[in-house]
């Protein structure tokens, strides 16, 4: 009975008609208003339901794109601190300080030192 009352799926004049037929359940004014009331019930919970989902769901999304965001970040700062450290790079060879103290002071290979030297 209360899969009939709670039920999304059935309007209410069907399941007034389950309730009499099926239950033997005089329709009375006042039960004709409970039935409402749980009709209602059930519609109130099913949208409850539906909006806790777009939350949930809104929520995931901030918290998908907050990520891509400090993804990008980092990579733009990766991408700028290595362009940064070339031009040191290229200053360094133009003041004539050696290829393999240049290197070891970042990190490198000669031939890594090399091939940044002309980017």
């Amino acid at each position: 009975m209360l899969h009939t009352l709670l039920s999304n799926k059935v309007k209410e004049p069907k399941k007034r008609q389950v309730l009499e037929e099926e239950y033997d359940i005089q329709m009375s004014e006042k039960m004709e208003k409970e039935v409402s009331t749980m009709c209602n019930l059930s519609q109130g919970i099913l949208e409850q339901g539906i909006q806790q989902g777009v939350q949930r769901g809104f929520q995931q999304g901030e918290e998908k794109g907050l990520q891509r965001g400090i993804h990008r970040g980092r990579q733009e700062q990766r991408i700028k601190d290595e362009r940064q450290n070339i031009k040191r790079m290229k200053k360094l060879l133009a003041a004539g300080i050696d290829k393999a103290t240049i290197a070891n002071v970042f990190d490198c290979s000669v031939a890594e030192l090399e091939a940044l030297s002309k980017k």
